[in-house]
């Protein structure tokens, strides 16, 4: 059947791109997922091409707003060496510190949650006195102890940005964790760093919206810029590296995200963890789709996002 005119997907929105420039919203995938520890389930290196596919699904219209002649630079897949967890997590470092030193806004999508860490260090190489407020939609504290480059994981990414000058505990808030899924080390690890917590039982107690509106009040507050990351297996959806019972709803993510990408200090964002292989009806990606159209619409708004000439060209 033929494509309907009047009804455009949220793929268009996509224009193949080797450059980027300041004002871009640029889109990026992280086709990894040799550290993510061997009790998971691999299959998140596939994460970026199951999220392409799902765009079709969407529209380019919603929460009042029609993105359909917006563009968002796809930059393609990073070429990552899946033996190399040190030489990844260098490719990523260098990439990221590309796209913020240039002044776009960047959207990456995993692919292991570990090279959320790289990212951070790379925007803290382009941007060292930025007073960074960051964002963590994720079940587990992702906040362990390594030894050098090559123990890196899924599990140290957000200690790797807080090791960082830009990111600092009384800025960082971890949102949707859930009990059984952290040790009490690192809890308390945590507490010390001045790091705020908001399990996701707290979410049946207040609403996701207030909840996010909360953090951004604050970060807006106290912070030169925002970073939101999101590892999917916060949401109670099958196909992510750690899937669980008891995580945010899909409703709760959507709502935390809409609010939080609202904000016009987002810097940027990642998403990780997303597991092709177990996602049974592809609900995942679909997700995840979503949640990078929350983030790409109100950033549209605020920049008024439009083709240029030099894209057209690219694209035909």
């Amino acid at each position: 059947m033929a494509a309907d005119p009047r009804d455009p997907r949220a793929s268009s929105l996509l224009v193949p791109s080797t450059t980027f420039d300041r004002g871009d919203f640029v889109l990026a995938g992280l086709p990894f997922d040799s550290s993510i520890p061997a009790r998971s389930r691999p299959g998140a290196k596939h994460g970026p091409h199951a999220f392409r596919e799902a765009l079709p699904s969407l529209t380019t219209f919603g929460n009042g707003i029609e993105l359909s002649g917006r563009i968002c630079r796809d930059l393609g897949d990073l070429e990552l060496p899946l033996d190399s967890i040190r030489a990844a997590h260098q490719r990523v470092h260098a990439f990221a510190r590309d796209v913020f030193a240039a002044g776009a806004t960047p959207f990456f999508i995993g692919g292991d949650n570990g090279l959320t860490g790289a990212i951070l260090r790379g925007l803290a190489d382009a941007r060292p006195n930025l007073k960074l407020g960051l964002v963590v939609i994720d079940s587990h504290y992702d906040v362990r102890e390594y030894d050098d480059e090559d123990s890196l994981s899924s599990g140290t990414p957000y200690r790797r940005a807080l090791e960082t000058p830009i990111c600092h505990g009384s800025r960082t808030f971890i949102l949707g964790t859930r009990d059984f899924a952290n040790s009490s080390y690192y809890d308390a690890w945590v507490r010390e760093q001045g790091i705020t917590t908001i399990p996701v039982d707290w979410f049946d107690l207040h609403a996701a919206w207030e909840l996010a509106a909360e953090v951004r009040a604050k970060l807006e507050q106290s912070s030169d810029a925002i970073f939101l990351s999101i590892d999917i297996d916060a949401a109670e959806v099958p196909g992510s590296s750690a899937a669980a019972p008891g995580t945010l709803t899909a409703r709760e993510t959507i709502a935390i995200v809409r609010q939080l990408a609202a904000s016009p200090k987002l810097i940027g964002a990642d998403l990780s963890e997303l597991s092709p292989p177990w996602d049974v009806d592809g609900r995942t990606a679909k997700l995840a789709a979503r949640l990078f159209l929350e983030v790409f619409a109100p950033y549209t708004v605020r920049h008024n996002v439009q083709p240029s000439p030099r894209i057209e060209k690219e694209s035909r």
